[in-house]
């Protein structure tokens, strides 16, 4: 039978539902998910919790009394993101610190290429003169996720660390025209290890 309705042009029921039960018109829905895309590319993305706010307050504006106290359901922003899961999809968040998140943005990017193009043309500076340095630590003691063999139809793999929690600096420098200098690693300790240049295939110092 839903073949034969579907042969002779009949609705779905996510089509049903969509058309005769939605509660966003869809230029409200259209609105919500630029909203979302919105706030993600500034690295404040919504999630479940925060959108139903939204669209509760969204409908609760124009339904008024009409609109029920407890929302829309639990699972209706789910069924919105696979709805429209061409335009949105789920993630787990990454962190990003509030300093580089706020670097973030068209207008300083901009003017800060504005600023350093405008100091290289009037300073004459060559490329060779300008060089980049940033630093990482990291704990090698620590679980890095790696590939590794294992059993087949296995979810996980454990991979034993020893737990070292000592943090090790690297400092590299690169110049703009594409050299570089060795990096400079940094230990934490009194004197120096020789087990520290073991396999230094960067010849860092």
């Amino acid at each position: 039978m839903t073949i034969s309705r579907r042969l002779k042009e009949g609705r779905s029921c996510t089509q049903f539902n969509a058309e005769t039960n939605a509660w966003l018109r869809p230029e409200e829905e259209d609105m919500v998910i630029l909203y979302c895309l919105d706030l993600a590319s500034r690295a404040f993305p919504l999630n479940h919790k925060t959108l139903k706010t939204h669209v509760d307050a969204i409908l609760r504006a124009r339904l008024g009394d009409d609109f029920p106290n407890s929302g829309v359901g639990i699972n209706w922003t789910s069924r919105f993101v696979e709805k429209h899961s061409s335009r949105l999809g789920r993630y787990w968040s990454s962190s990003l610190e509030t300093a580089r998140g706020r670097a973030v943005n068209e207008t300083t990017n901009r003017e800060w290429y504005n600023l350093l193009g405008n100091t290289i043309k009037e300073k004459n500076i060559q490329e060779e003169c300008m060089w980049a340095s940033d630093e990482s630590g990291f704990q090698p003691g620590m679980g890095f996720k790696e590939r590794v063999i294992g059993p087949a139809k296995q979810k996980t793999q454990h991979l034993q660390r020893d737990g070292n929690r000592e943090n090790i600096t690297v400092m590299v420098t690169i110049c703009a025209d594409g050299t570089d200098i060795h990096p400079t690693m940094i230990y934490k300790g009194k004197s120096f290890a020789t087990t520290w240049h073991d396999k230094n295939t960067l010849n860092a110092s």
